[in-house]
């Protein structure tokens, strides 16, 4: 688990806990593959990079934010919650910018910018 329950609570969290376990588990499974599963092989609690650590938890809390915000936590999901236009006898429903236009494959971008800042992103040789 990337961010606890009370890790939660402290960054201004205010679901109950058993939804909080299942947004924060999704939120896992999207942020993850980006940070090449490092807390997978290593654990957080014992990463003494502590800028790291919240930069990567905080990513977690905007993520479970974010899919609470949305009503969807999956990227099949959130597909489904950006209605753009539906037409059935005469009746009409159209959106124009939503909440999905701030995420990519699922993941908020306020979120990936702080996985970003972690160092956790980058692949590659460094530059001078």
């Amino acid at each position: 688990m990337l961010l606890t329950y009370d890790d939660y609570k402290k960054f201004g969290g205010t679901l109950e806990e058993k939804k909080f376990l299942a947004l924060e588990q999704d939120a896992e499974d999207l942020i993850n593959p980006l940070i090449n599963f490092y807390y997978e092989t290593n654990s957080i609690d014992d990463d003494t990079d502590y800028y790291r650590v919240r930069l990567v938890k905080k990513a977690v809390y905007l993520q479970v934010r974010y899919t609470d915000d949305l009503g969807a936590s999956t990227p099949y999901g959130m597909t489904e919650k950006d209605i753009k236009s539906v037409s059935i006898d005469g009746t009409s429903v159209s959106t124009g910018s939503s909440a999905t236009d701030y995420a990519d494959g699922g993941i908020y971008s306020l979120s990936i910018d702080y996985l970003y800042q972690s160092g956790l992103m980058f692949r590659g040789i460094p530059h001078a």
